[in-house]
């Protein structure tokens, strides 16, 4: 019986989200504060791998960030170099509604990107157009950043097709000085 008790609870945080979702409330209290326009004005530059759904890292790459801001708008202008010699820009256009919610658009986001930062985290979910053969698919995004340091950053992202967990990106991105 108590076997089958446990398998129940294993199940059901399987298919109830809110029992193994993170949640941006948790990081209000934390010692780092995060500013996406503090840390994002200037050049950052950042070091990842790409995790296939079984955790086996399928690519690396490198990434150059020049952010500018005018007020609550900014521009983040991205490029990638990958460690099969894929090279990959993209430019978000973001505007915050206040000190925590913004939308943010991108030339390869499917709709309008939504975010929240709070205490040493920040949290967007966005569908990513991910070119596939002579077509692409749409990726579920579910981005996550702590604020390590005040000058460093840690960028989880999960991503999903279908519900179902695809692959996930993880990213260490430093502020130059």
């Amino acid at each position: 019986m108590k076997k089958i008790k446990t398998f129940l609870v294993i199940l059901l945080c399987f298919i109830i989200p809110g029992c193994s979702n993170n949640n941006i409330e948790y990081y209000g209290n934390k010692k780092h504060k995060v500013d996406l326009k503090s840390f994002f004005s200037g050049n950052i530059e950042g070091w990842g791998a790409i995790f296939d759904y079984s955790g086996r890292q399928i690519r690396s790459f490198k990434v150059v960030i020049k952010g500018s801001w005018n007020n609550n708008e900014g521009q983040l202008k991205e490029r990638f170099e990958f460690d099969d010699g894929e090279k990959t820009d993209r430019t978000w256009e973001i505007v915050f509604q206040d000190n925590q919610m913004f939308k943010a658009k991108a030339h390869d986001i499917a709709g309008e990107a939504k975010g929240r930062q709070n205490g040493s985290a920040v949290n967007i979910n966005y569908t990513l157009q991910v070119p596939y053969k002579n077509s692409t698919i749409n990726l579920r995004m579910d981005d996550w950043m702590y604020l390590i340091e005040n000058d460093l950053i840690l960028n989880r992202t999960t991503m999903k097709k279908f519900g179902f967990k695809v692959g996930e990106i993880v990213l260490f991105m430093k502020k130059k000085k």
